[in-house]
């Protein structure tokens, strides 16, 4: 008995991968097939799998697609027209990042969570992306190994299992170029990865060739660690910072928050305004004042009542 096929869901597959949204190897992975499946289930020649299961998946994925699409759609009127808004916190990272680049020294930009740290440094991979590298480290990845692995796959530099020739590698593929590493999240570095990544920003002492900018973005544990408050062993590295920045909730300024939220702005919502200023201002940062406010889009009320409820719902505290 042949198989059964959705000819309207493989129309549906081949619209979607015909607009180049998503590649069939990227949509294979997503459901959790082999692309070698749905390679044949497209075709209608799947005759050694579950037809039902595959196309099960593929209902999901377009019904979550569809969700989140609707979200959006929910949401454009209520938010800036561009995904970056430049903030007080987000230009000043953008500047640290570009003084490490001129300067060709470490930098480090720290401070509260949810401020706009990473959007900044996002920002500036975007204008700059064959200048920068952009590496984002966890507690898992933040080991002198990992970290010289994440690099090397970066600048395409060979990985080998001589961790010394694989760094030469690295610096061959960085020497010369005025290229920046920016490390996200670099509380988690450990202190052989920071004393690595120090040494990037070194002038040859063979040939002079200059080193390149590092700048280190996190919470203001690394560069309480870096001031030796914990280990002796981070003086030398304190020693080499050539820009020490720090960023609290406290400095976000009412300017941000209409910048944040133009609808409200627009529409001149003081009182709304000061409420999601006062979450930026609080633990919970910006991200939190935008966490709230497109819940209470979704909520159709973006109203200081709607704000507050949601505030209270989604157990965001404020000032």
């Amino acid at each position: 008995m042949s198989k059964v096929y959705d000819k309207s869901l493989q129309q549906k597959v081949d619209a979607l991968l015909q607009s180049k949204a998503i590649s069939q190897n990227q949509l294979a992975q997503v459901i959790g097939q082999s692309q070698t499946a749905l390679s044949q289930w497209r075709r209608g020649i799947y005759d050694n799998g579950d037809v039902a299961k595959l196309e099960g998946k593929l209902r999901e994925y377009f019904r979550t697609q569809d969700a989140r699409d609707a979200v959006r759609e929910q949401a454009a009127p209520y938010l800036p027209e561009t995904g970056y808004v430049p903030t007080t916190i987000s230009e000043d990272v953008y500047k640290g990042i570009q003084f490490a680049q001129l300067e060709r020294g470490m930098v480090v930009l720290h401070g509260d969570a949810g401020i706009g740290k990473t959007e900044g440094a996002k920002k500036f991979l975007r204008d700059n992306p064959h200048n920068t590298i952009l590496l984002t480290v966890t507690p898992t990845t933040g080991s002198l190994n990992c970290v010289i692995k994440l690099l090397a796959r970066a600048l395409g530099a060979a990985e080998l299992r001589s961790r010394m020739d694989t760094m030469l590698g690295i610096r061959s593929k960085l020497a010369g170029t005025n290229k920046v590493i920016v490390i996200d999240e670099a509380q988690h570095l450990k202190l052989p990865a920071l004393e690595e990544l120090r040494t990037l920003t070194d002038a040859d002492s063979a040939t002079g060739t200059p080193g390149n900018g590092v700048a280190l973005i996190g919470n203001t544990e690394v560069y309480s660690r870096m001031m030796g408050r914990q280990q002796a062993q981070f003086a030398q590295l304190f020693s080499r910072i050539r820009m020490n920045r720090n960023y609290t909730t406290r400095k976000v300024k009412k300017e941000d928050v209409r910048a944040l939220f133009p609808r409200l702005a627009e529409e001149n919502r003081t009182k709304e305004l000061e409420f999601l200023h006062n979450i930026a201002q609080g633990r919970w940062g910006v991200r939190g004042a935008k966490t709230v406010y497109s819940n209470s889009i979704r909520n159709e009320n973006i109203t200081y009542d709607g704000l507050y409820a949601m505030a209270v719902h989604l157990g965001v505290g404020w000032n």
